[in-house]
């Protein structure tokens, strides 16, 4: 693989990249680089608690900045946690903590350019700080002003301040090491959690669904029923027909069911549907006109009746669910004849079959009409002043491409199924069906009618529910369906813009709904709020507050047992050699002299030593880390990142090379696929100073490390995600949806969908059923100096 990596709407991939041995560097025209750094990044750390706007607070993190923006005080609200303690209070930004299962204030740390920034967030901000044991620092200070990205390693400008700053970082070991219990620095390794595992979420939803895929879980026995998703009968044949009469006659109007009472005459039942717009067919002289051409095409079909719709769904009892059932009247027809018109008062010039014919095909419920017509039979298309025995004919595989002409490619594949040329399975079905029927228009009579349209293409339909929004509607026949799991495939989506409708199925990562393969979730219910209950996936926390000490598992070495004693014994061998040193002659001192000038030259040595040897003591690889997801918002450079969790530039951290659409990469001289950092792309690092100034509801940059797999992975989202949702697999990598939390509604809301490596799916607990949401609404916010901090308190 070549070049860069996904790119996505939100950042462009850059123009082009040149090599420095295995490293790309980004060029301009001009050929120098698009990103000049000045050398390794510095964070200001506790300085920041001289900050004029840093807070102190009794809880960790003990400093914090105030966020600028509050949401209004509308209501109170109510939420239970996991134990069954209920927290009453105003809307803020909280998470679940993962230590107590309360829900606690969200801090997240942030980068020194977004803290000391304008105060444009609704969560609080507190500063990043160095986690790392103090000795680590020291022994690592020496070089930590080494740009190594920019020059591959100490250069000779370099050397003169690591002499300097090696000489004082001994002394400084030295003492460490003497003034330590033992005589050796404190273990770096962090306390080992869960077993190694990330950490949980402590969520249980205590909510009733409005629909479930179980009648138990209903809170109240529906009004149709008893069935959690009631489904509809299907029609066998239409209520009302437009029977012929004599030529010139209007046809009668009458119930099918006493027409053949009457006239004893089942078997010889035939019709055409007889497919029109309102657009262009509106007043009383239109629908006769109109009347006159369904009449010359069932006479020209040879059957005795038609159906228009103008006229046979006379009963306005059964007018919504004769609507809703035109697909099975399709179906039964003998064959299809379509109606066409100018337009009145037409502005765009259509006056020809072809204009009017393609005005028709624009209407949602106009392209089901034209799937469901019988196979293998051409579709005869009548016009308004044309001769009415001499209609034209169109093939049904023909109108794609002279019809449906904004979308040919994706309608044809669904002519070709009903025809019977190229079969789709349900999940291609419902997936190009929906696309297409939502690139067209409709005058809404429910909110829901985008999905009834749909429900005519598939065997199963549910009741028509006239409370359902247009994802209830769509949620309910996904469920009702062998849909091959398609919702839990959908929430899985990482939308292409962060203003996609939930219906898109566009992927930022540029896979299709069938390359998703949700791992062991289903979807139990569909919630009240356009939400989905999904029951089965494993979840795991992120700690935004603070980095924190990992611990991790080495193999044993002579090399590190070897470094390990001689820094052990660096700090005694000292004072052994002053106590000797200091032995009066007249006392022995003529033989302890020599000997503790030995041993003072020795402990020199060592002490010379001891930030290199400390290094040794803490290098290696990692056979096994704690798993931890740390976020922070911003960017860092890795070795920046890399400093303040482990104490120095070790070559631990990598970026994810295809984790995120942020993420790049390229292949090296030996064919590997080696990971790039984000910001190495000009256009991203852009985006990057950009969205600091961000708003509420606008896209913003984090970035995630995860110990487990010892990547870091740039990301965006609106809000900072408090846990990772692993719902589905796809390209050998698992999907993790970020969520942030409503604890109002106790509603996990998508934000960002990152892609992590299959082994973490083993170190992740698995959580309840989760309520989850496409897209979290915005509340409405003010400046918090207006409104004041939001306030709560445990009922009990």
């Amino acid at each position: 693989m070549t070049g860069h990596g996904q790119s996505s709407s939100y950042v462009a991939s850059s123009p082009g990249s040149h090599y420095r041995g295995d490293q790309p560097v980004q060029m301009n025209p001009q050929g120098q680089p698009y990103v000049q750094r000045k050398g390794p990044l510095r964070l200001k750390g506790y300085l920041h608690i001289f900050d004029p706007y840093s807070v102190f607070k009794l809880q960790s993190p003990r400093f914090y900045r105030k966020p600028g923006y509050g949401y209004e005080k509308l209501a109170t609200h109510r939420h239970l946690d996991c134990f069954e303690r209920e927290w009453v209070g105003d809307y803020d930004d909280r998470y679940i903590s993962a230590y107590d299962g309360k829900i606690s204030k969200l801090v997240v740390q942030s980068v020194d350019d977004i803290y000391d920034g304008a105060p444009n967030s609704t969560w609080r901000r507190t500063f990043i700080r160095n986690i790392a044991p103090f000795y680590l620092r020291l022994a690592n200070w020496p070089l930590n002003h080494v740009d190594y990205d920019r020059n591959g390693g100490p250069t000779s400008e370099d050397w003169p301040m690591i002499c300097v700053k090696w000489f004082f970082a001994s002394i400084a070991i030295t003492f460490v090491v003497c003034c330590s219990l033992v005589g050796t620095p404190t273990k770096a390794e962090g306390q080992v959690r869960h077993e190694g595992r990330y950490d949980p979420v402590p969520y249980k939803y205590y909510g009733y669904p409005k629909v479930a895929r179980n009648a138990l879980e209903m809170d109240t026995p529906r009004g149709y029923g008893s069935e959690p998703n009631p489904v509809a009968e299907r029609v066998l044949r239409p209520r009302y027909l437009c029977f012929l009469r004599d030529e010139g006659s209007p046809a009668m109007i009458m119930n099918v069911e006493e027409w053949i009472t009457q006239y004893k005459a089942e078997k010889n039942l035939s019709y055409v549907f007889v497919a029109y717009t309102a657009e262009q067919f509106r007043t009383t002289e239109d629908l006769r006109a109109l009347h006159q051409m369904a009449d010359a095409a069932a006479r020209n079909a040879g059957v005795p009746a038609y159906w228009i719709g103008c006229s046979c769904m006379p009963e306005p009892d059964n007018l919504q669910e004769d609507v809703y059932r035109i697909c099975d009247v399709i179906r039964g027809a003998h064959s299809v004849a379509i109606a066409v018109a100018r337009p009145p008062n037409d502005t765009q010039g259509i006056n020809t079959t072809d204009l009017m014919l393609q005005q028709w095909g624009k209407r949602i419920w106009t392209f089901p009409e034209v799937l469901l017509a019988p196979a293998g039979k051409d579709i005869k298309v009548y016009t308004r002043g044309m001769d009415l025995f001499n209609p034209t004919e169109v093939a049904k595989n023909q109108f794609a491409i002279k019809v449906w002409k904004g979308d040919a490619h994706v309608a044809r594949q669904l002519v070709d199924h009903y025809e019977g040329n190229l079969i789709l399975n349900q999940l291609e079905l419902v997936t190009l069906a929906l696309e297409c029927l939502h690139n067209r228009d409709t005058t809404q009579y429910l909110l829901g009618d985008h999905s009834y349209a749909l429900m005519g293409l598939l065997r199963i339909r549910p009741r028509i529910d006239p409370t359902d929004s247009a994802f209830q509607a769509f949620a309910r026949l996904s469920l009702a369906n062998d849909s091959e799991q398609l919702l839990e495939r959908l929430i899985c989506v990482m939308p292409k813009s962060p203003h996609q409708p939930w219906h898109s199925m566009d992927d930022a990562y540029n896979a299709k709904l069938w390359d998703i393969l949700p791992q062991e979730c289903t979807i139990a219910g569909v919630g009240n709020d356009d939400t989905i209950i999904l029951d089965g996936c494993r979840a795991a926390n992120i700690r935004w507050k603070s980095f924190a000490p990992v611990a991790y598992k080495k193999i044993p070495s002579w090399k590190r047992l070897a470094a390990q004693r001689l820094i052990h014994l660096g700090g005694f061998t000292m004072l052994i050699a002053m106590v000797l040193l200091s032995i009066p002659k007249e006392q022995g001192g003529a033989v302890t002299v020599p000997a503790g000038a030995f041993l003072l030259v020795y402990s020199i040595i060592l002490m010379g030593l001891s930030p290199w040897l400390l290094r040794v003591m803490y290098l290696g690889k990692f056979w096994g880390t704690q798993g931890w997801f740390f976020g922070f918002e911003g960017y860092m450079d890795i070795d920046t990142i890399e400093r303040q969790i482990f104490g120095g530039r070790l070559g631990r951290l990598k970026w994810t090379p295809y984790g995120s659409p942020l993420s790049r990469h390229h292949k090296n001289a030996h064919g590997d696929c080696i990971a790039d950092d984000p910001c190495s792309d000009p256009k991203t690092k852009a985006f990057v100073e950009q969205v600091k100034n961000a708003r509420p509801g606008e896209q913003r940059v984090f970035t995630l490390v995860d110990t487990g797999t010892m990547t870091v992975t740039l990301f965006v989202a609106e809000r900072p995600p408090v846990c990772f949702l692993l719902a589905g697999s796809e390209g050998g990598m698992q999907r993790g949806i970020g969520c942030s939390y409503d604890w109002t509604t106790q509603t996990m809301y998508r934000e960002t969908v990152l892609r992590f490596e299959t082994p973490i799916v083993d170190q992740i607990f698995r959580v309840p059923r989760v309520k989850v949401g496409f897209k979290r609404p915005l509340y409405p916010i003010r400046g918090l100096a207006e409104i004041g901090e939001a306030k709560g308190h445990l009922s009990h």
